[in-house]
């Protein structure tokens, strides 16, 4: 929790596991529902962080 390391950290293990951008969506509903608005920041700087894993693993829109 509001940590830029662990947020780059789990986006990471997060693409390695084969997680979807949909699944991540639904984790980031989830922290906002517990963690409020500050929660938002770090929500972002996740998607943001696991769609830049992705494209660096070579997955494609619909795959991620």
């Amino acid at each position: 929790m509001r940590c830029d390391g662990c947020v780059a950290f789990h986006s990471q293990a997060a693409v390695k596991q084969g997680a979807t951008r949909e699944e991540i969506m639904e984790v980031m509903g989830m922290a906002l529902y517990m963690g409020a608005g500050p929660s938002l920041m770090y929500a972002a700087q996740a998607v943001e962080a696991f769609d830049q894993f992705a494209a660096q693993a070579g997955a494609t829109p619909a795959d991620a």
